[in-house]
């Protein structure tokens, strides 16, 4: 743009155009006058910089001078940007080191006619004609008072928010991890644990001068055995103490639970998500902008001091401490497949076609049930077998995450889809089922292998037959090395091997898979017996509707169903097992847990599919009174 483009534009000539712009416009008419300052104005025409400051024409640029350690400059940069070209101004950045001197910064923007300027320093610089167009930002409480217009965040507050949350879930023994720029993050977290009169151990508290030393010394130095909970000052540092928590097969957040200071897309991919505590510098940045450009705008000197609050985004890295948990470690190895479920009037024989009424489809499989249903009553469960990697296996990765089940046992096959299961539902809620393993078949041994540290330290392992027989046998011998107790679910299309009966700590077959695996005119008790004579400790069969039966060394009795209508009896049996294993994990007798499991799996069948159908822990406490207070029926031995 030059100035016979501005002439052409204003309808005038060059010499015109010249005459307004250096102030000898008498002969000039006041129309013609302002017609070429509007021209020159909208096309930011910059000929002659002190005219402009004559005339009051601004300039549409403004400066920012943001520090090249500030953890937040991309933050501050982007949304700084964003807010000015909103308001029609353009962005010139500008680094500065530690230690630089920013009044040369200020001066250097300056000569490029900015018309105000953004600083991120605690320290006033001196702006000369910029004095009143000058906004700060800040991230601490220790700024130059002279600033009149300042906006700022405090680490320290971030460092305190991050410790409370951790103390809120019952963490009194917390580490501290921080760069050395950072180190208000760990006074505020010293300041939350003493005003709490929590043990303040200096071994738990970590500056270090850069990322090699932190992940070298501090981490180690830090998460002794003793620490529950870490607050790391950074997504890096989170990303180093991750990668140790891998190296030492420490789960997060079981052994060790997470809260950063600061956010970054890659703290959605650790695991289940690390929560953060969220800095409001883009927010503060887009404010900053905003405000400097209605003082350009408006010519108005302001006083401002504005501070902005961190903020918590909520993950899955924090949970109550691991001595604090009332249940032991759970592991599922089974099947996940996708249901489809097709509700008819009954169930099709041989050669009949129905109608089907009703189409749901919903994630399932014995094993991801079982997991499921664990999961939503608190228990601490961790899965292991095999998905497609098709859309199916993504949906049923998901459902479980998000029922607090921990996948680090859980692989992809990138041949086979995920399994299906093709469910044919009656009126009275009874239902056949057709499946098929797809990617389920992909379980083997070494999957199994890579996984024992999770067996060497669970007290349960949930087992069901959908997935290939030397894989239930394999961990079945996995369990027995390892000390955990098995919870067995048998398929009625499937023999159990006789020899595996004995590392059985609890069989669980429903009344028509127990009249296949034990032929004969027996009763249930005599039947029950003879599996128990083979090295079953507990054999428990479900009976539906009517409750259950109970065989072990020192009872045998059975137990009334729940009373509640069914509609869909699909899942009962594998809340029922799911239940079981939760609440023998928190430590309660047995005949309670099957009290407490029976009042679960009667809740599932009054709703449809399986995993939306199974309750969390807060639906079956509100039996508690009938679970804990009802008495077995006939047939008690002790």
């Amino acid at each position: 743009m030059n100035i016979q483009d501005i002439a052409r534009l204003a309808g005038v000539s060059a010499s015109t155009v010249s005459k307004v712009m250096n102030g000898k416009d008498r002969d000039i008419s006041e129309e013609t006058k302002k017609k070429v300052l509007k021209v020159i104005e909208e096309k930011h025409y910059v000929p002659y910089f002190k005219f402009r400051e004559k005339e009051g024409l601004k300039n549409r640029l403004i400066g920012l001078i943001v520090r090249r350690d500030n953890r937040e400059r991309e933050a501050i940069t982007v949304n700084a940007e964003q807010a000015a070209r909103l308001k029609g101004y353009g962005l010139v950045i500008r680094y500065a080191e530690p230690g630089d001197d920013l009044s040369e910064y200020v001066e250097e923007l300056a000569r490029k006619q900015v018309s105000g300027v953004i600083i991120d320093s605690e320290r006033k610089a001196a702006c000369g004609r910029l004095e009143n167009t000058a906004v700060y930002l800040n991230q601490t409480k220790e700024f130059d008072r002279r600033e009149r217009v300042s906006f700022y965040y405090r680490l320290s507050e971030a460092g305190r928010i991050g410790t409370e949350r951790l103390i809120q879930e019952g963490h009194h023994k917390i580490a501290c991890i921080v760069h050395r720029r950072d180190r208000s993050v760990m006074e505020g977290c010293k300041m939350a644990v003493q005003s709490h009169n929590l043990p303040l151990q200096p071994a738990w508290f970590y500056e270090g001068e850069n990322l090699e030393a932190i992940e070298k010394y501090g981490i180690r130095q830090c998460l002794t055995e003793e620490v529950t909970a870490v607050i790391c000052g950074s997504p890096d540092i989170a990303c180093c103490v991750w990668k140790l928590m891998e190296r030492t097969r420490t789960p997060v957040p079981d052994a060790l639970s997470m809260i950063v200071v600061g956010d970054s897309p890659v703290l959605k991919l650790l695991g289940d998500g690390i929560t953060a505590v969220r800095l409001p510098a883009g927010q503060m940045a887009r404010d900053a902008a905003e405000c400097l450009t209605e003082m350009i705008q408006e010519q108005k000197e302001m006083e401002l001091m504005r501070k902005f609050s961190p903020e918590i985004a909520e993950r899955r890295s924090i949970v109550r401490p691991a001595q604090d948990k009332l249940g032991e470690k759970i592991i599922v190895v089974g099947s996940m497949n996708m249901d489809v479920t097709l509700e008819a009037s009954r169930i099709p024989v041989k050669g009949e076609t129905q109608i089907a009424e009703k189409l749901y489809v919903f994630p399932g499989g014995k094993g991801a049930n079982q997991a499921v249903g664990a999961g939503k009553l608190g228990g601490q469960v961790y899965m292991i077998g095999c998905l497609g990697n098709d859309m199916d296996g993504r949906e049923l990765y998901t459902s479980l995450v998000e029922n607090h089940v921990h996948m680090d046992g859980v692989l992809f096959d990138t041949v086979l889809p995920s399994g299906k299961a093709y469910i044919n539902v009656d009126q009275g809620g009874e239902s056949t089922i057709v499946v098929y393993q797809g990617a389920n078949r992909s379980l083997n041994q070494s999957q199994i292998q890579k996984c024992r540290y999770l067996f060497e330290s669970a007290a349960y392992c949930l087992l069901s037959m959908e997935i290939p027989d030397e894989i239930v046998e394999y961990t079945i011998r996995t369990c027995r090395r390892t000390g955990t107790e098995v919870i067995l679910k048998p398929s009625a299309t499937e023999q159990v091997k006789e020899e595996l009966y004995a590392d059985v700590s609890y069989f669980i077959p429903n009344e028509n898979e127990l009249h296949l695996l034990v032929p004969g005119d027996m009763s249930i008790e005599e039947k029950a017996e003879l599996l128990r004579k083979k090295g079953v400790k507990n054999v428990i069969v479900t009976l539906g509707a009517r409750g259950c039966y109970l065989a072990n060394g020192q009872v045998s009795m059975y137990f009334e169903g729940s009373g509640f209508e069914a509609v869909d009896t699909t899942g009962g049996a594998d809340s029922f097992i799911s239940a079981l294993a939760v609440c023998l994990s928190e430590g309660k007798p047995l005949v309670q847990a099957v009290r407490f499991a029976i009042y679960a799996s009667g809740i599932t069948v009054t709703r449809y599919g399986v995993q939306p159908a199974l309750p969390d822990r807060r639906a079956v406490d509100v039996y508690e009174d009938e679970i804990y207070g009802r008495q077995s029926t006939t047939g008690e031995r002790t």
